[in-house]
């Protein structure tokens, strides 16, 4: 098993076995004001090995801030079957995508962790952004 993907973005969906995104990999977010809520959507796309199909993978998405502070926790999961067409030995991708408000109490550092799996055959990955306070750069006269 591993991370294929994972992307922040403005918005995410999954339909039909495509992911659908909306401004989709930005790492800072300019605040006009703090605290404030942002909504945050986070795209995840799990490589299934031939050996892990037919049982749960449990998928935990948290927002964290630099001094580790849990601000959202989303936990979920998916079950990839083993369909009679597949070739012995292929993987699949089995693709996630969450939208969700987050409270923002100040600028700074954050980060979505994902975690996938369980015991032995678990995969990580950490994306870092930040939140910069005032107008965004394209908006100064």
């Amino acid at each position: 098993m591993d991370i294929d993907y994972a992307l922040i973005a403005d918005h995410a969906d999954i339909v039909g076995g495509k992911l659908y995104l909306m401004g989709g990999g930005w790492d800072t977010f300019t605040a006009p004001n703090l605290p404030m809520q942002i909504r945050l959507a986070v795209a995840v796309g799990v490589r299934i090995g031939w050996e892990e199909t037919n049982r749960p993978v449990p998928i935990v998405v948290t927002v964290e801030d630099d001094d580790g502070a849990t601000l959202v926790r989303i936990e979920g999961g998916v079950n990839v079957g083993r369909p009679p067409t597949l070739p012995p030995g292929a993987t699949q991708l089995a693709q996630m995508a969450a939208n969700f408000p987050v409270n923002i109490a100040k600028a700074g550092g954050y980060r979505v962790a994902i975690r996938a799996g369980e015991g032995d055959s678990v995969v990580d990955r950490a994306l870092p952004f930040r939140i910069l306070a005032g107008r965004p750069p394209e908006a100064r006269a």
